[in-house]
């Protein structure tokens, strides 16, 4: 496998596209519609309610909340907020260990079978 690239910065959008255009060694326009696509997935999933779990990564677990009373901080009226629908994101127990060990060569890709793994 490939040396991943170095991450020196904040990560957006653009900054995420070409570190996997250079992780993959593939066209920077490629990575775009690749990245992008993941993301169209992902969304079109969760608006349509269904949970999305990218394992070791990240759950995002769509629900609807019910219509509820609440109060207008600005002048205390009391105003109605109809239901609708809302998105949780729950990080998974190994993410937030490779972000509390600060470990700047981690993945969430799985050990091949049979190899041993990092973690053990």
């Amino acid at each position: 496998m490939k040396k991943p690239a170095r991450i020196t910065s904040d990560l957006n959008t653009t900054s995420l596209i070409e570190v996997v255009a250079a992780d993959t060694d593939i066209p920077v326009a490629q990575a775009r519609e690749i990245v992008m696509a993941t993301f169209d997935a992902i969304t079109r999933a969760a608006a349509g309610g269904y949970n999305v779990s990218i394992t070791n990564f990240v759950s995002f677990l769509p629900y609807r909340t019910k219509q509820r009373k609440a109060r207008n901080p600005q002048n205390g009226e009391v105003i109605t907020v109809p239901a609708h629908q809302v998105v949780r994101v729950r990080q998974s127990a190994k993410f937030v260990e490779m972000i509390r060990r600060r470990d700047r060569k981690a993945t969430i890709r799985k050990a091949a079978k049979g190899s041993l793994s990092a973690a053990e």
